[in-house]
């Protein structure tokens, strides 16, 4: 019945009729569908230029410098920040060193009104200097508070302050009692002298202005690590060699004189065997008693002095090498950042902070530029070959880079 052309077809036991799958219910749409942090990831790694993006901005550590928090402009921030103001405070801190050798030699007083006029000239000058330079720096911040993120105007705040008590507060709280005699609650001020001594660690200051300094303490720091496990091995050698040179020596006018314990024998054997003071006389009177005790302390002393002391100092001068060779690539980078900054800054025409392939050539062309780079092994005529590769005009937004 019914229209013959729709009329199914038997099926014959044994055999499978293929019936194809609607459209709506192909294999295709039983897939599983990426999730969206997958989907994600495979995004961020198909993407190189913003990986490159995000390795430059990690690498990209900015330098610290104070002078990001003053004002751009005014008097303040320009006297603060003037080269010659700064070498002036750097020739008043090293002199105010100098003088207080000769004020503690020659300054008997207690007090600075009992001091003779030319120490109290001295010592008002350099608390007014301090307290003017201290004074410009402030001012010359934005925001005055930004001024606790600076550990150098702290520190000296804090100098400052202990300065301006003991010049200045102390000596109207002295005359306002009766005079600076001896007596009264306040008659031993010579306690406040010893805050002078604090003042010596302005010459901290200087090692801004000394690089090599710098790279010294740096990698004494670096090496503290490694001096401690020397110093570690030292320790244990000399309590080794005391135990037996103190039972060697038991019963001897020389083990009593030298070895009596084993905390003297170890004072014996740091200072006579490894700071080598006296060592002949140490030497004698141990080869007149006992030869045994002659050849443990001769070890001692190859192993101690001529060895251990000896991969010390291999140990510093590995080290120094290292922060010295770290420290030279960090100010030729800042060297050829000084140098390339301004120039970038002058050829960047439309102000955008972007720079093209023509601005970029331009830079080339500059003899401080070429210079710059040449300091830092970097060849201008290589990067003129390079540029077509380095501003991609295939790219929408290559035509200019970020500085």
């Amino acid at each position: 019945e019914g229209d013959p052309e729709q009329v199914t077809p038997p099926v014959r036991f044994g055999e499978h009729k293929r019936v194809p799958a609607p459209e709506a219910l192909r294999s295709e749409d039983f897939r599983p569908s990426p999730s969206p942090a997958f989907t994600q990831r495979r995004a961020l790694f198909a993407d190189p230029e913003e990986m490159k993006k995000k390795v430059r901005e990690a690498l990209a550590k900015p330098e610290y410098n104070v002078h990001d928090f003053y004002h751009k402009t005014g008097v303040w921030q320009a006297i603060a920040t003037h080269p010659i103001f700064e070498n002036l405070t750097l020739g008043v801190i090293s002199f105010n060193a100098v003088w207080m050798a000769v004020d503690t030699d020659h300054n008997t007083a207690s007090t600075l009104l009992q001091a003779l006029p030319v120490f109290q000239i001295v010592e008002h000058g350099f608390c007014t200097f301090f307290t003017f330079e201290w004074f410009c720096r402030f001012m010359s911040f934005k925001r005055k508070r930004d001024g606790l993120k600076d550990a150098w105007f702290v520190f000296d705040s804090l100098l400052v302050g202990l300065m301006v008590m003991e010049t200045w507060i102390m000596t109207i709280v002295l005359i306002s009692i009766g005079g600076g005699g001896g007596g009264g609650a306040l008659g031993n001020t010579a306690i406040l002298r010893l805050f002078r001594l604090l003042r010596l660690s302005r010459m901290m200051r200087m090692l801004r202005s000394m690089p090599e300094l710098m790279i010294l303490i740096k990698g004494m720091l670096s090496a503290v690590k490694s001096v401690f496990f020397v110093m570690c091995l030292l320790v244990i050698f000399t309590y080794v060699f005391s135990i037996a040179l103190t039972q060697l020596a038991a019963d001897s006018e020389m083990g009593a004189l030298l070895f009596g314990s084993v905390s003297a024998s170890m004072y014996t054997l740091l200072v006579y065997g490894t700071f080598l003071d006296s060592l002949g006389y140490i030497w004698d009177e141990i080869s007149a008693e006992s030869v045994p005790c002659l050849i443990v302390f001769f070890v001692f002393v190859l192993l101690a002095a001529l060895t251990v002391l000896n991969m010390l100092i291999g140990v510093l001068c590995e080290v120094v090498s290292g922060v010295a060779l770290k420290e030279r690539e960090e100010m030729q980078v800042a060297f050829v950042n000084n140098q390339l900054q301004s120039i970038v800054n002058d050829l960047d025409e439309n102000g955008d902070n972007k720079i093209a392939k023509d601005e970029f050539m331009r830079i080339l062309e500059q003899p401080a530029a070429v210079r710059a780079l040449k300091e830092v092994g970097v060849d201008p005529i290589g990067i003129v070959d390079f540029a077509d590769f380095i501003f991609d005009e295939s790219e929408e937004d290559a035509e200019a880079m970020s500085l």
